[in-house]
Parts: structure tokens; C-alpha cells; sequence
């Protein structure tokens, strides 16, 4: 079956012909009904295109010299005929009988002289001209003073006067010459007279056909995206419907760029779910079979929103739910709820290691798969949870005090007048196992007790230390502060205040300089703490320097020396 039976067209078909054919044709082979049906009417509609363009790129011109003439004999001949057969009265053709008649010898050519050569002119050329130019000037009348109210009334007065193809090729002329009327006045001329569809009237080229469909499609647009920031969701349903329906955008190339205009005026805006299922229902669109718009990277881009706001709407659902025993509900209400600290340590206290793992993955799932809901929060930091959450004690961190103190009763036995292995060595580092152990035992009593004070220890916290050093309240200050203080008062009481000096400046430059030697494997670490604890990679070298030079005083001074003698001058 050829292109011509495909559309129902003869052969001889002209271009706009075969656009109306299409047109008409696309109500039955919908793409989303009748695919390959679509198909083959596509592919006949490009090749009868092609050829119908290919027929008027080549056709002839005609020769401006080829001019008919008529001989003076032949011409009043005719006007006598035309005399006669005027002034007889009609009679029926088939009432005359004729004599049979011989064909004549052919007689030669004899060319007319040049006197007797007369050039036909058309007749009544300059009524049609005349009659043109007062159809066009009782258009450009009706122009005078034309605004969007007006529109309908004028086009009335216009067909009523009989100058409607001229006022409506004013109004195309209209639309270039003046852009602030473009806009209403292509509006209606698309609804009323049928603009950039396939039975237009008046004559436009693709140039003209382009720029007036760009300029509407972006009206269209601008309308959309004034509904969609309204929130007026409804409505913009129905506009868009009514929008799709127009004969114009029935057209298979401009109904693609019309979803792709869509696709990017949904990627500015804001928009819920429900919305975009039902705008992928209208034109068929489907994810999972590969019917979209392009390009895909957007498409893409607008399924991750889907996503994302799917995933927040339950997520929603979750923190106003009931269900409080739930763990993932748990975790919803303390994400998504604005809490005060009471009403956050009330739903804390009931967690155990299901529920602190609800909440860890629920951040984690905000943090590094939905970032962008995370401005939507009441908390900037997801992980803010943490905070209540009794942290164990790292067992690198009891390697660090057994050291210090070891390396504090090394120091303070040194005036002794024994100086031997046992008592400067392996004395003080079976001594500070005992304050070690004791520490342990204390704190794990202690994080049970400041749990129970956990509301008034963050609000001390957040009081006193500026949140750019505490941003995530890592450090309490009851929970953490006091334990600190019992150890600066055990070097005070072991080597004096250059003890308790050595370890608040050792801690605190450790705390401020982030570089550290080299560096240590993780995997290795989490295995063997005790042994890595003291590894250089966990240290500042001005944390190192620090330390060597204040256990350097701190003996000087222990074995008599004043700090005046060690200063030079």
C-alpha cells in the first residue's frame, strides 16, 4: 500500500492537502491506542510530504515570452458568434441535426501580418484591483483602535462588509509589527479562526507558522506556570486540557514540543505527586515502557522529584501517625516534628538498639539520597539525635589515660632517692592501672546518671560554648566537662599546676589543630585499638611538641631546677 492510499489522497495531492489528511487521520491512529497504525501513517505522511515538496521545487516555470495571440479576423469572428448566439433563443443541442461533414484537405500555414497580432490582456484586471483595495481598506478601518475586547465585534463588522480575508491577513501582519497585541490577538485567532492548524485560511510560511507557535507555546507557558505557583493545581489541570485539545497541537511535531515545553515547566516549578500522575495519564506517558518526552535527561530528573516527594509525603504520613510503637514511626516524629528538648528526651527514653537504628538510617537515607528535603526540616542537622545517644567510651581512649597518668607518677617519683627500673618504670605503670579501673567503673555509672539531665546539660552547653565550636553538640558540658575536670584535678594533685597545664594544653591543641602525622588504617585500628592508641597518626605534631617540652620543665622542676635558671638571660 503506497503513501497516497494511506492518507486516502490522489497522487496529485498538494502539501496542504496531505497536512489536512494527517490531521484528520491522527483522531484514529492515536500513538497510544494504534502504534504501528501510527507508525505507517507517520512514514506515509513524511514520503507524501516529500514528494508533494519535491513536485513544487521543480516544477516548470512558465515563459514569460510564450504570450497568446489572436489574429483581428479570428477575434471579431468571436464577436460575431457571440452576437448571434445572443440574440438566439436557447435550444436543445441535441435537437439539431447535422449533415455529414468530409474532413478538408489540410491548407498551409499562412502567418498574420504584424499589424493584425494582438496581446490578450486579462479582463476587468483593474475591477479585481480595485475591488481588492477597498476590501483592504475597509480592513485597515476596522483595525484602528483594535484591542483584545473588541476582537470578536470587529471580525463581525469585517465578515458583514466583506473584507474578512483581508482583516484577518491584517491581523498576521498584526502579530509581527506590533508584539504587544501578538499575544491576545493569536489567542483568538487560534480558537476562532483555527491559526496554525491544518484548515487555516490565510497564508502564512514556516518562518511566520514557527515564530507564532513558539510565542503562543510560551503564553501557554507563562499561564501554566502563574497557576502552578497559585497552587491552584485544579485548575491548571483543566487549562492544560483545554490547551492539548486544540487542533494545532494535534500535530506530531508540534505536540512533541509542546511535552517538552511541559517537561521544563515542571522542572522550574513546584508541584505534588497526584498532579504529575495525572498529567503523564493525558499524554501517555509511561516510565516503565519508555513513553516520555526528551530529552531523558530531564525525564529523569522529574522521576527523581517523584521520588523524593513520595518518599517525603510518607515520611509525612509517618510523623502524624499514631502508631507510636512503630519504629520507623519513632524516627519520622523525632525527624520531622519540631520538638523541644523534653518533648525529644520523652520519646528518646523509650529507645533501644532497633530504634536508634531507624533513626541512623532514616538520616542516612536523608543525607545521601534526598538532600534536598533536608531545607525542609526543623533540625539543619539530621543526626542532631546523637546527642542523646550514650556514647561508649573508645578503648583507644583508656590507653591515652593510663599513659598520661603512668607518665605523671614517672615524673613525680623522680626526686626519689632510689632510682632504679622498678621505681621509675614498671612502678608507675602498675600504679595507674588503679585510677584507670576506678575511671571506668565511675563512668559507666555516670553516662546512666546525666542521661537523666541530658535536657539541662544541652541547654548549659548550648549557653556557654559558641555554637561554631560545638556545631553539632558533641561536648556536654556535665557529661563530658566533669570527668575532665577530675582528671585536671589528678595532675594537679601528681605534679602541681605544670601537670594540669601539660594536659589542658595537650587536649585543647589537639581539639584546635586538625593535621596529624601521616596517617593509620582504619581496618587495622578498629581491630587492634589497644595497640594502635599511641600510633603518631593519631597526634598533632604541635600536640607532640607541646607534650615533650612541658614533660621536659615538669622534670627539670622536679629535680630542683626553678624556672628562672631555665630560662636564658
Amino acid at each position: 500500500m503506497d503513501c497516497w492510499s494511506v492518507l486516502h489522497l490522489h497522487d496529485d495531492a498538494e502539501a496542504r492537502d496531505i497536512k489536512r489528511a494527517y490531521a484528520r487521520l491522527l483522531k484514529t491512529f492515536r500513538p497510544d491506542e494504534d502504534a504501528e497504525g501510527f507508525q505507517r501513517l507517520r512514514e506515509a505522511y513524511e514520503q507524501a510530504l516529500a514528494i508533494a515538496r519535491w513536485r513544487l521545487e521543480n516544477a516548470e516555470p512558465a515563459d514569460d515570452e510564450d504570450i497568446a495571440v489572436a489574429t483581428t479576423s479570428s477575434a471579431f469572428a468571436a464577436l460575431a458568434l457571440d452576437a448571434t448566439l445572443a440574440k438566439t433563443p436557447a435550444q436543445d443541442v441535441a435537437a439539431f441535426e447535422f449533415a455529414p461533414v468530409s474532413p478538408a484537405a489540410p491548407q498551409a500555414f499562412t502567418p498574420p501580418e504584424k499589424d493584425d497580432v494582438r496581446r490578450v490582456e486579462p479582463l476587468a484586471a483593474d475591477a479585481f484591483v480595485d475591488a481588492q483595495a477597498i476590501e483592504t481598506q475597509a480592513a485597515l478601518q476596522l483595525l484602528e483602535d483594535l484591542t483584545p475586547d473588541n476582537l470578536d465585534e470587529r471580525w463581525n463588522q469585517a465578515q458583514q462588509h466583506s473584507c474578512a480575508k483581508a482583516f484577518e491577513r491584517l491581523l498576521l501582519q498584526l502579530c509581527f509589527e506590533h508584539p504587544h497585541l501578538r499575544g491576545p490577538v493569536l489567542n483568538w485567532a487560534v480558537e476562532q479562526l483555527g491559526w496554525l492548524g491544518p484548515w487555516q485560511e490565510v497564508l502564512m510560511n514556516d518562518h511566520q507558522r514557527d515564530r507564532l507557535a513558539e510565542s503562543l507555546m510560551a503564553d501557554y507557558r507563562n499561564a501554566l506556570q502563574t497557576l502552578l505557583e497559585s497552587q491552584s493545581e485544579r485548575e491548571f489541570l483543566n487549562v492544560l486540557k483545554r490547551y492539548s485539545a486544540q487542533p494545532w497541537l494535534q500535530v506530531f511535531d508540534r505536540r512533541e514540543q509542546w511535552q517538552q515545553t511541559l517537561l521544563h515547566l515542571l522542572n522550574d516549578t513546584e508541584w505534588s505527586v497526584p498532579l504529575f500522575d495525572r498529567i503523564g495519564q493525558l499524554f501517555g506517558w509511561d516510565h516503565n515502557k519508555g513513553l516520555h518526552p526528551q530529552p531523558d535527561w530531564l525525564w529523569d530528573t522529574l522521576i527523581e522529584r517523584c521520588d523524593q516527594e513520595s518518599f517525603y509525603d510518607n515520611l509525612r504520613a509517618k510523623a502524624e501517625s499514631d502508631r507510636t510503637w512503630a519504629t520507623d514511626v519513632q524516627a519520622a516524629h523525632l525527624l520531622i516534628n519540631p520538638l523541644k528538648p523534653l518533648q525529644q528526651k520523652k520519646i528518646i527514653d523509650g529507645f533501644g538498639q532497633n530504634e536508634w537504628q531507624a533513626c541512623h538510617d532514616l538520616s542516612e537515607k536523608l543525607t545521601w539520597r534526598f538532600p534536598e528535603l533536608l531545607a525542609r526540616l526543623p533540625y539543619a542537622d539530621v543526626f542532631y539525635w546523637r546527642r542523646f545517644l550514650p556514647r561508649p567510651i573508645a578503648a583507644e581512649t583508656w590507653v591515652w589515660v593510663w599513659t598520661a597518668i603512668a607518665l605523671a607518677l614517672f615524673l613525680q617519683t623522680l626526686p626519689s632517692q632510689q632510682k632504679t627500673a622498678m621505681n621509675l618504670v614498671f612502678m608507675p605503670m602498675l600504679f595507674a592501672c588503679v585510677p584507670v579501673w576506678f575511671f571506668r567503673f565511675a563512668l559507666s555509672w555516670w553516662v546512666v546518671l546525666t542521661s537523666y539531665v541530658i535536657v539541662p546539660d544541652l541547654w548549659l552547653t548550648e549557653w556557654l560554648i559558641p555554637r561554631k565550636w560545638n556545631p553539632d553538640t558533641r561536648w556536654l558540658v556535665i557529661r563530658h566537662g566533669v570527668p575532665q575536670g577530675v582528671m585536671v584535678l589528678l595532675f594537679s594533685l601528681l605534679l602541681g599546676p605544670l601537670g594540669a597545664l601539660t594536659y589542658v594544653g595537650t587536649l585543647l591543641i589537639g581539639l584546635v589543630h586538625k593535621r596529624r602525622i601521616g596517617s593509620l588504617d582504619t581496618e587495622l585500628s578498629q581491630r587492634r585499638p589497644w595497640l594502635t592508641a599511641l600510633h603518631w597518626a593519631r597526634f598533632s605534631p604541635l600536640q607532640l611538641l607541646f607534650l615533650v617540652v612541658m614533660t621536659a620543665i615538669t622534670a627539670a622542676s622536679r629535680l630542683g631546677f626553678s624556672l628562672s635558671q631555665l630560662m636564658p638571660g
